[in-house]
């Protein structure tokens, strides 16, 4: 398949429990491929039973007329010659394998990317982001490694396990009685160590995820640990992850090398009792020494592939169980429902709450609860109150993240659940507490999901947002690159170019939650300026801690508990002297 688009990814099924099944469907290899790396792997083995064969010949051969040998020197030279054919042969089949390999790869990384972005907000929220980082990493490349091996190793066995059916059926198919014996014995072998093998690796992969999870959040918080000095209890937390992993890997080690001990004996008596019968066979002149030979190589090639094919087991209870892993996301149904829903193709920015009420978790007290809200188009909105009020579970509704569990939210008139909230998303903006920055340069940071841009756009932006102020102090201006999260880059600044990123999307709705917290008293009046200048003439949401960055205000919501206690504007509030915004007030000055 040379191309998949988006929406097909999700499309197929994926059944995490029938883990062979999926692994089929999604390497989606069409029949004539299959039989062409068939052939192909035919051809480029040719050798392995050509080369018996000729070397049983010469012996009983040389047995009969010592000195006839000599004739079939154009034999060897063909043997040269089908050995020398291998290396390009071989250099093709690789090729064409690893590319079915490695676009299943690719098609598995890019869905599980996709439903990512489409699972729901509450869903990343209870997700640990180094466990979904494993899966995208770790797992894949497990599949990927399963699909290759599979692959080589059934077209392998098939070829080798063919020609060895062939020759010996046309030479003696008493010996095909070795097969129907070891079969039974090595189905048995498998199916005693394959729970076994399932339940350990899901326990290393559980321990996997969880280490990667604990690695993410101890980098992470590296410079809180450092300032407060409990490097030694950040350490502690991550090593008992690795010790929990190792003990665990340890079990899983020790019950592969006894699965590939027990095949291997196996093996060596099966080798050494075809041996046997041959030999057995040859005393009685039912073959001839040279065939005894013939059938060892043989049956070598096909013990060492079984044995191969076996040993493999423990890297395909790897595979399978990364497979459920994947399944874990590509399975969830706690999907953001926009599909078949009509786009918003413009937005004028009115927004209505209708009785609103949304709670966390069904043993949680509401967040929200009677919601009444009317923003005009191109008001400025500040949402004011004491933290766990509910304010920034207003914006995260707003915005869609969260949908209400009680009440109706209208966007220009239009009811928020029959709507693409993604479509709608491309006419807002939104300046977190803690803007998201990835190590880029300026620009790039500026400009992110964005395009055709000009030079002078952008300048008018830089202006706007108060961000030339440094941005012309930086050693390479906006090529400068600003480190992970903006870290080269001060508070005041990161909240500056995240207004910028905002205004270069020219949305008609904006959501800031508190952007000036934590700000010193001149960056937080740049901030300021940059905001009046985002606002202006856009439906403005801004959630403020500090109640001197909303005097421009044209109104002023109070929240309590979930609940709007009081509205008005800067002025009326502060006048009233009952208001909770006039005591609120109060304790800041």
């Amino acid at each position: 398949m040379s191309s998949l688009n988006r929406s097909r990814f999700l499309e197929w099924s994926y059944n995490a429990e029938s883990p062979l099944k999926t692994l089929w469907k999604w390497a989606d290899c069409h029949p004539t491929r299959a039989f062409w790396l068939l052939i192909l792997y035919a051809f480029k083995a040719i050798p392995n039973w050509s080369i018996p064969l000729m070397i049983g010949f010469l012996i009983d051969a040389v047995r009969e007329t010592p000195d006839t040998w000599t004739r079939y020197w154009p034999l060897v030279l063909l043997q040269f010659a089908l050995l020398a054919k291998n290396i390009p042969l071989h250099l093709y089949y690789v090729t064409q394998l690893s590319g079915f390999t490695r676009r299943l790869e690719n098609r598995l990384r890019r869905a599980l990317v996709t439903r990512l972005q489409e699972l729901s907000i509450p869903y990343h929220d209870d997700s640990e982001s180094g466990e979904l980082q494993a899966k995208i990493l770790r797992d894949v490349e497990q599949v990927q490694i399963l699909a290759h091996s599979m692959a080589d190793q059934s077209i392998a066995f098939l070829v080798v396990f063919s020609s060895v059916l062939i020759i010996t059926l046309t030479k003696q198919p008493l010996v095909l009685l070795v097969y129907f014996i070891l079969i039974p014995v090595l189905t048995v072998i498998t199916r005693t160590f394959r729970g076994k093998m399932r339940r350990e690796n899901k326990a290393f992969r559980k321990n996997l995820e969880s280490m990667n999870s604990e690695v993410s959040q101890m980098i992470e918080m590296i410079p809180v640990s450092r300032a407060h000095g409990i490097e030694d209890q950040a350490i502690h937390r991550v090593t008992e992850k690795i010790q929990n992993i190792g003990q665990t890997g340890q079990r899983l080690d020790r019950l592969t090398g006894l699965f590939n001990s027990t095949n291997w004996v196996t093996f060596h008596l099966f080798n050494f009792t075809t041996l046997l019968v041959m030999l057995g066979l040859a005393s009685k002149d039912y073959i001839s020494i040279g065939d005894v030979l013939v059938f060892q190589a043989l049956f070598g090639q096909t013990f060492g592939l079984v044995n191969i094919v076996l040993n493999m087991f423990p890297q395909i209870a790897k595979g399978m169980e990364s497979i459920r892993s994947i399944g874990e996301v590509l399975e969830c149904p706690d999907l953001e429902h926009n599909k078949g829903k009509p786009d918003v193709k413009g937005v004028q920015g009115e927004i209505r709450f209708e009785d609103v009420e949304y709670t966390y978790g069904e043993e949680q007290p509401p967040s929200l609860q009677g919601i009444d809200l009317e923003i005009p188009p191109g008001q400025c909105l500040a949402v004011v109150g004491p933290s766990g009020g509910g304010k920034s579970t207003l914006l995260r509704l707003i915005i869609g993240f969260r949908r209400p569990t009680k009440g109706k939210i209208f966007l220009d008139g239009q009811d928020m659940e029959t709507i693409d909230m993604r479509s709608w998303r491309r006419f807002i903006s939104v300046v977190p507490q803690e803007s998201v920055f990835f190590e880029g340069s300026v620009r790039d940071n500026i400009l992110f999901g964005t395009s055709g841009v000009s030079n002078e756009q952008l300048d008018e932006i830089l202006d706007a947002a108060n961000v030339r102020e440094f941005v012309e102090k930086l050693p390479h201006g906006l090529d400068t690159r600003i480190g992970e999260s903006g870290a080269r880059l001060s508070g005041g600044q990161r909240q500056r170019l995240a207004i910028a990123r905002a205004l270069v999307r020219n949305p008609q709705v904006i959501v800031l939650d508190e952007p000036t917290s934590a700000l010193d008293v001149m960056s937080e009046k740049l901030v300021q300026e940059a905001i009046e200048r985002l606002a202006k003439g856009r439906t403005t949401l801004i959630v403020a801690h500090l109640l001197s960055t909303i005097r421009n205000a044209d109104r002023i919501v109070v929240m309590e508990k979930g609940r709007i206690v009081e509205s008005g504007t800067y002025d009326a509030l502060s006048n009233r002297e009952d208001s909770a915004f006039r005591k609120m007030k109060d304790l800041q000055t």
